[in-house]
């Protein structure tokens, strides 16, 4: 009998919708993304295409709940959902504190939902570099709906841009002014503005929204809407769907959405290319032994010699490039 973690078996449960064997391929691409290729060359024969979703906001707007009320909705119209859930990483142990599957225990059981956590393992960005990867076992495994919920982010932290055919930009009553939303790149990100704990109030962020996009020219002819919702309650939630479906409509019609599966796969090409050149500096290169005796030499001989010394080491780092080519 083969061992239960042998990709082969895996695949075999895999394609009989084996939810266990789904979590074990993923665990495979989180922690050895070299074994992708493994796993994605059984499934060159599957032509399932996923609209996929994606949540973003800063920390606290309530984007794990929203998710999980999206979800409910979304299994009433009997679809299919898998949900990426992207936390912060604890600076020591690398892992992260899964507080989504605290919040969506009354949707993670049912047999038409599948989530996964991830550590942002230090990825910049908002995400995690195994969200691509996660996204096509997704597909292949017959999702109809993919949700990418992001970690609470910031400024210039939105790469599920580059993911996602559908964004979701979460704000809440209180988070600023316009000037402060401008600078976030909120208003380039967004397909669709939703104002959550509107019991909080909110209609002043709302107008303040929509007079910023009566302001902007959109080149893909949408115009983005503004949702508020109560996410406890369920209160706007169907409105907020609604807009979604209003939003996929619009990039099929309009052939939007092959740029943006283009775009996906574009952006995962290009993080392979940097993760491979990161490791082939860190590992052939300058390692972290040696950058620990760098940092110990120059402390030692004055903190201004760092610079000095680092820049020495990486003109030794482009001859040995230039030796190579």
């Amino acid at each position: 009998m083969k061992f239960e973690n042998d990709i082969d078996t895996l695949i075999s449960r895999f394609k009989k919708k084996d939810k266990i064997a789904l979590a074990k391929l993923i665990t495979i691409i989180e922690n050895e993304p070299e074994r992708a290729h493994e796993i994605f060359k059984q499934f060159e024969d599957i032509k399932q295409d996923s609209y996929i979703i994606g949540i973003t906001g800063s920390p606290g707007v309530g984007k794990s709940t929203l998710t999980s009320e999206i979800t409910k909705r979304l299994l009433e119209d009997a679809k299919s959902v898998g949900i990426i859930c992207v936390d912060p990483s604890s600076p020591f142990s690398g892992g992260a504190f899964l507080g989504d599957r605290v919040r969506m225990t009354n949707i993670s059981l049912h047999q038409s939902v599948f989530l996964r956590s991830l550590a942002s393992r230090g990825y910049k960005g908002g995400i995690s570099r195994a969200v691509f990867d996660i996204s096509l076992l997704y597909e292949a495994f017959g999702m109809d709906i993919i949700i990418i919920e992001t970690v609470g982010v910031g400024q210039a932290e939105f790469d599920v841009f580059n993911l996602a055919y559908t964004i979701v930009v979460v704000l809440v009553p209180g988070y600023g002014d316009a000037i402060q939303m401008q600078k976030a790149g909120i208003i380039e990100i967004g397909d669709i503005y939703d104002i959550n704990k509107k019991d909080l109030g909110g209609e002043g962020i709302a107008v303040q929204i929509e007079m910023m996009l009566d302001d902007t020219v959109f080149q893909s002819g949408w115009r983005p809407p503004v949702s508020m919702t109560n996410a406890i309650n369920g209160e706007g939630i169907d409105d907020l769907i609604q807009n979604i479906w209003d939003h996929k409509e619009h990039v099929e019609l309009s052939g939007l959405i092959n740029e943006k599966k283009k775009n996906r796969f574009k952006y995962k090409i290009k993080e392979l290319i940097y993760s491979k050149i990161e490791n082939l500096i860190s590992k052939s290169l300058i390692n972290e032994d040696e950058i620990n005796n760098i940092i110990e030499h120059a402390i030692d001989d004055g903190k201004f010699k760092i610079y000095r010394t680092i820049h020495n080491k990486f003109e030794d780092v482009n001859f040995e490039i230039k030796k190579k080519n």
